[in-house]
């Protein structure tokens, strides 16, 4: 089975099961990752065979469809795509679209990056109050010294 037998299957399986903007996502979901499989060495034989029977991955979708909005962190809504979007799925143009990205603190990347901004924010306090500690210091002392001289003249 090739990449567009796969999709057409899970489109039309999909179809009049559910609102065509969410069809049109799920499609375009795995369009998207069937395309980024192979971008980054997999042969496509290998990917759908990963991916199983178009048809059981339509009725798990249409089984868990709670009637509310598709989104996920990739960006893929109902209102994303429609139907038009489609009408050539071998174009791969991604003119239009955008992604947006979730930081994933379960990922070693994700701690790290936390991990980073909290050593640069610990950095950046830290100089702050190195640069500001001598004035305090210079404040402390002469308030020190004016309290002193008001206590021994009284």
């Amino acid at each position: 089975m090739s990449r567009r037998e796969f999709l057409e299957i899970l489109r039309s399986q999909l179809s009049g099961q559910m609102s065509q903007g969410k069809a049109a996502a799920h499609v375009r979901y795995y369009e998207d990752y069937i395309q980024s499989q192979v971008h980054n060495g997999r042969s496509e034989e290998e990917v759908l065979a990963e991916l199983g029977d178009p048809r059981l991955i339509a009725r798990t979708l249409i089984d868990t469809d709670d009637g509310t909005e598709v989104y996920d962190e990739s960006g893929y809504t109902e209102e994303s795509y429609g139907a038009d979007d489609y009408a050539d799925s071998s174009a791969g143009s991604t003119t239009g679209r955008t992604r947006s990205y979730k930081l994933d603190l379960s990922t070693w990347y994700g701690k790290a990056i936390v991990i980073a901004v909290a050593v640069v924010i610990v950095i950046l306090l830290t100089t702050v109050l190195v640069a500001v500690a001598p004035f305090l210091i210079t404040f402390g002392v002469i308030l020190y010294l004016i309290s002193w001289f008001r206590k021994r003249k009284a």
